[in-house]
């Protein structure tokens, strides 16, 4: 009884150690290191999980075969045995079983099991030592035996704690820097987050920005995945083929099912020229058929992604409406057609120079205006070719067009072919390129010696007029200077007497000074244009006419309520009053006997644009089917001895082309001083500075 007890003990210690060591120590080390037949086996299905090498040499099986096996194909026993032995060992109070096991060379041997149950690999299992059935000295045997294991594994169990021990503190150290560890991760975090929060709101505000760019652009955006033939279209890019956001297949064919035929070789040629690498940007300009059926310009640009093997895998870009960008290229060429046929038919000669005036190009009117050939004048500038009186000007002129932009009816002469000279009237602009000008330019050699003529005609008249008007200042001033003289020689002149007579010889004096200072400025031509106002331009023609309007009794109402600054040339404009003022002279002394009222009123308003200037007599107005024409030249209804037809169209000229003002001319029924009376009114509107 004294050698089962110990046993009893022993084997008590060595299921304490079992389950340390399924803990702690490793089981292929004790399998390995044990000369005992040790089994693990799962209780519940009997399958053996784990043996060793004596256990398999004990069942003459390799160990392979042995951990295949279920217990039960090495217990001889039936389930009722197996049974029968548990409730037996229960009742003799044993702590191990007596089974048959079938062993080497197909025996059966008797054994005896020690099991106790552990957990290994998180499974609750049954630690197994089977040992040959044998008399007391074999069992005393296997004590000693297995007190030399015990000892043996007590040590390692010992080993195996310091181990442990070192194992808990070296644990310990790596958890308190695992802990600080995580602690300066979780700050890292908390950072991150941060970072991340900032990155999200200025993502946030990167993409509105870029919503309100492509709001702003109206492009439309387009995404193609080349892997799947994807394409992404953007809501602008759908609409601007009139299409809405679902109305479209998101592919590569929507695109180039609507590509223009004609367009489409040249569009694929750059897209594949672009994937393959040998352009850096894809950029094609097409058209694209819109919902409705009509066509759409269209500017595409797009750059590829690829990967690291230089494949091309992503491409975006955006597509831009154009389409009033080529009508105005079309209507640029259309103009550009048109400018070329009037260039080239133009009865006005008109050339092209560079800023130094040299001539570049020029059509066939200039070369029949200027005599020369082609290859002639391509040699020469317009500078040369200008009298040399005139360059100053003409160089004044062209700073102005430099300046301005443009120069209109600038006279000078030009010297021909042949050294001839003519007087031409020219248009000079800076053509949009800022390199070059545009002349226009006119030959007004016949005009304006027809306007000298008419000139002359007139001064002719006012010279008439002026020698009879003054007489009575002469006569006045003959009388004054004949009485001083008389009373003198009586010795009857007295201070007062001779200070009036003298008084009044002094403004006779003056007013022939004046008379004859206007009309030497008449006389004088026009060189450079200045400030004036209309209200002195009409005071001054009135006093150029003053003695011919006397002597026909014609009386001369103003009203000028409004005055205009005006640039332009003195007396251009009062040749263009005195010419209207001559008019209805004329038309007052054919049309009403010397006894009756005549009268030509004159007044100014202010208009919405400048001043409205009106010029109306009283001699019954015009005929219904000449006043269309009473500006054209030549045209009059008049006599020779009387008219040149050259006055009123002379007028319009100067008012219309040099002062941009415009006039018009109809037939008025008026009243004056409660009489009622029908003339022409002449309306000339000008416009402000």
């Amino acid at each position: 009884m004294k050698g089962k007890a110990v046993k009893k003990i022993l084997l008590s210690l060595f299921l304490c150690m079992s389950i340390l060591f399924s803990k702690h120590v490793s089981l292929d080390s004790f399998l390995k290191n044990n000369n005992t037949v040790i089994l693990i086996i799962n209780p519940k299905n009997g399958e053996i999980i784990e043996a060793n090498e004596f256990a398999a040499k004990f069942y003459g099986l390799s160990l392979s075969k042995l951990k295949s096996l279920n217990i039960k194909d090495i217990n001889a026993f039936s389930k009722e045995q197996v049974q029968e032995e548990m409730q037996k060992a229960k009742e003799e109070n044993r702590n191990y079983f007596i089974f048959k096991h079938k062993v080497a060379d197909e025996k059966v041997e008797k054994v005896e099991v020690y099991s106790f149950p552990i957990v290994y690999q998180n499974q609750e299992l049954l630690f197994s030592i089977i040992n040959k059935y044998k008399d007391k000295y074999a069992v005393d045997y296997f004590n000693e035996n297995l007190e030399e294991q015990v000892k043996l594994q007590t040590a390692q169990i010992e080993e195996s704690k310091q181990n442990i021990t070192n194992i808990f503190l070296a644990c310990l150290v790596l958890l308190i820097i695992w802990v600080f560890i995580l602690i300066y991760f979780l700050k890292q975090k908390k950072l991150l987050t941060i970072k991340l929060q900032n990155m999200n709101k200025k993502l946030h505000e990167t993409n509105e920005r870029f919503e309100l760019a492509m709001d702003t652009t109206k492009d439309g955006l387009w995404d193609w995945d080349i892997k799947t033939d994807e394409v992404i279209f953007s809501k602008t890019w759908k609409e601007m083929l009139g299409f809405k956001e679902d109305e479209l297949e998101n592919c590569f064919e929507s695109w180039a099912s609507r590509v223009h035929k004609d367009d489409f070789p040249k569009a694929e040629k750059d897209l594949h020229e672009h994937l393959n690498g040998v352009t850096e940007y894809y950029e094609n300009i097409h058209r694209m058929r819109h919902k409705d059926g009509h066509w759409v310009w269209i500017l595409d640009r797009g750059k590829t992604v690829f990967d690291e093997n230089n494949k091309p895998i992503r491409m975006i870009g955006f597509h831009t409406d154009i389409s009033s960008q080529k009508e105005a290229e079309k209507k640029i060429e259309e103009q550009k057609d048109e400018f070329e046929k009037i260039f080239s038919n133009s009865n006005d000669a008109i050339a092209i120079v560079d800023l130094d005036t040299n001539f570049l190009n020029f059509n066939d009117a200039y070369l029949l205006m200027t005599g020369y050939t082609k290859e002639e004048l391509l040699q020469k500038s317009c500078l040369e070719l200008t009298f040399e009186e005139d360059i100053e000007a003409t160089e004044q002129a062209l700073a102005e067009v430099f300046a301005n932009g443009h120069i209109e009816n600038f006279e000078k002469r030009c010297i021909v072919k042949g050294g001839k000279t003519l007087l031409s009237s020219m248009n000079i602009a800076l053509m949009s390129d800022k390199k070059r000008l545009i002349l226009t330019s006119r030959d007004i050699t016949q005009v304006k010696n027809l306007q000298s003529q008419e000139k002359l005609a007139s001064m002719g008249e006012m010279i008439g007029n002026i020698a009879h008007q003054w007489r009575q200042p002469l006569t006045v001033i003959t009388t004054n200077a004949s009485g001083v003289k008389l009373q003198k020689e009586l010795d009857l002149l007295d201070d007062k007497t001779f200070n009036k007579a003298m008084d009044s010889i002094i403004s006779q004096s003056k007013y022939l000074s004046e008379t004859i200072d206007d009309f030497r400025a008449y006389i004088k031509d026009d060189k450079q244009r200045e400030e004036t106002t209309i209200i002195y331009i009409l005071n001054k023609t009135l006093s150029l006419n003053e003695a011919s309007l006397k002597n026909n009794h014609i009386e001369v109402l103003t009203d000028f309520k409004s005055d205009l600054k005006v640039y332009g040339y003195k007396n251009e404009l009062v040749q263009s009053f005195l010419n209207i003022i001559n008019n209805a002279t004329d038309a007052i002394k054919e049309r009403l006997v010397s006894d009756t009222t005549r009268i030509i009123l004159i007044s100014t308003r202010k208009s919405k644009d400048g001043l409205s200037v009106e010029i109306k007599d009283n001699a019954g107005g015009i005929d219904k089917s000449i006043l269309p024409r009473i500006f054209e030249p030549y045209f009059t209804t008049k006599h020779q001895s009387v008219g040149t037809g050259i006055g009123l169209s002379l007028s319009h000229d100067i008012l219309v082309n040099h002062h941009k003002a415009q006039i018009d001319v109809m037939n008025e029924e008026f009243e004056h001083e409660g009489q009622k009376y029908k003339g022409a009114k002449f309306t000339i509107k000008f416009k402000k500075l």
